[in-house]
């Protein structure tokens, strides 16, 4: 009877080591949205329209690549939450020469929730840059700096002489 009681303990113990480890591996998918990044510095409702390529971007820690006026990026998957959309724009230039390319940003924290298919509009009245005309609101040094980190290869002059940037002193 004492062997049968051991058996019992010992099978019942792998079984439940057993099912502990598969739990322990079945994952919930993660809940995502879908984001798009449209390049809208071609508004004709603008009275404005800086002539920007955007040659890289991000949105929450997702790369959306090069995106031409009037285009968007292809639909990536993104964790739901509030981030700003970081960007390397070129003046006039489609190449990304450069000393045409300025880092940009979104004026706002963009949001997106669990399942939803969003695209983020960039245009005159929502971006900030780190030399800006009148009227357009200047970026601040943590999103300057993250820009900085994201694309080294700019080499952006650090926040403190961001004015100092090829792209900032040809204006």
């Amino acid at each position: 009877m004492r062997s049968t009681i051991k058996r019992i303990i010992l099978v019942s113990s792998i079984l439940v080591a057993i099912l502990s480890s598969l739990s322990c591996n079945t994952t919930e998918p993660e809940k995502m949205a879908t984001v798009r990044i449209k390049n809208y510095f071609n508004n004709p409702d603008a009275p404005y329209n800086p002539p920007w390529t955007i040659i890289e971007s991000s949105y929450q820690g997702v790369q959306f690549g090069k995106i031409a006026i009037g285009d968007s990026s292809e639909p990536k998957s993104v964790k739901p939450g509030l981030d700003y959309v970081l960007m390397v724009a070129a003046w006039d230039d489609t190449s990304g020469d450069p000393t045409h390319c300025l880092p940009v940003a979104s004026k706002v924290e963009e949001e997106v929730v669990v399942g939803q298919t969003r695209t983020i509009v960039i245009q005159m009245t929502n971006h900030q840059g780190p030399c800006p005309p009148e009227g357009v609101q200047p970026m601040p040094e943590v999103l300057y700096e993250k820009i900085r980190q994201l694309w080294p290869e700019y080499n952006f002059k650090p926040y403190n002489q961001r004015a100092q940037n090829p792209q900032c002193t040809e204006n």
